[in-house]
């Protein structure tokens, strides 16, 4: 009889010992007994994100500093082939009218493709056989479709900081460099972090998903511009 006390109290002593040494937390203050552990939900799946470029087309929108902007690349297959004035492809001469396509689609009430704006450009004169696109395209173009364009001169870091941050873009007119070897249109959308700014390139989704320098894209401005040009300053009226 006495084993039996000596083993039922030593049993209790056990239990209250592990009871205590549980967290609380694990214990029904209640019963006394110990919770369940609750089933946890499975992990959402990461997602899945859109490709940029299906089938050699390209679906993107970029932050710029007055809206997204709808992204064009002269290389998609919708108009990569499509002759410019009838006789240039878009894909090798189509830079200007791609460029404008970008921002009238985004800025205005009217959609054009940049095979719709090279025809566009062709028909109104400003198309330049085998060499591209007249430098007064830029801001002839702008003002026709209802925006503001005006020359901008500001050629410093900071200036150019300063017309993202007042709520304008910036078409730049490239010379040989990272972004061409002869001369080529861009878009400066907006202001990435320090001194970088994010770009539009039409001939390249690298450099458009790449953080550039100002200073880089100042060094490599083309000396050769004409019609207020190697930067335009464009924003919506």
């Amino acid at each position: 009889m006495k084993k039996k006390l000596f083993y039922g109290a030593a049993a209790g002593i056990v239990i209250i010992i592990l009871l205590l040494c549980m967290p609380f937390s694990q214990i029904d203050l209640a019963s006394g007994t110990l919770r369940t552990a609750p089933s946890l939900p499975d992990a959402a799946p990461d997602p899945i994100e859109k490709p940029v470029v299906t089938d050699g087309q390209y679906s993107l929108t970029v932050e710029s500093s007055i809206g997204m902007l709808t992204y064009y690349n002269q290389s998609d297959v919708r108009w990569a082939d499509y002759l410019y004035g009838g006789q240039d492809p878009v894909r090798k001469y189509g830079c200007g009218p791609t460029v404008l396509a970008m921002i009238v689609s985004s800025f205005t009430n009217q959609t054009l493709l940049p095979s719709e704006m090279a025809d566009w450009a062709a028909a109104n004169h400003y198309w330049a056989p085998r060499g591209g696109t007249a430098h007064n395209f830029i801001p002839e173009c702008a003002v026709a479709f209802g925006l503001q364009a005006n020359s901008f001169q500001n050629f410093t870091v900071e200036g150019v900081l300063s017309e993202l941050s007042s709520g304008h873009i910036l078409v730049a007119l490239m010379g040989p460099g990272h972004f061409t070897g002869s001369g080529h249109f861009i878009i400066i959308t907006d202001y990435w972090t320090g001194t970088q700014v994010r770009v539009a390139d039409p001939a390249s989704l690298e450099n458009t998903q790449t953080p550039w320098e100002v200073q880089t894209i100042l060094d490599e401005l083309s000396h050769a511009a004409n019609s207020g040009g190697p930067v335009w300053s464009i924003s919506p009226k």
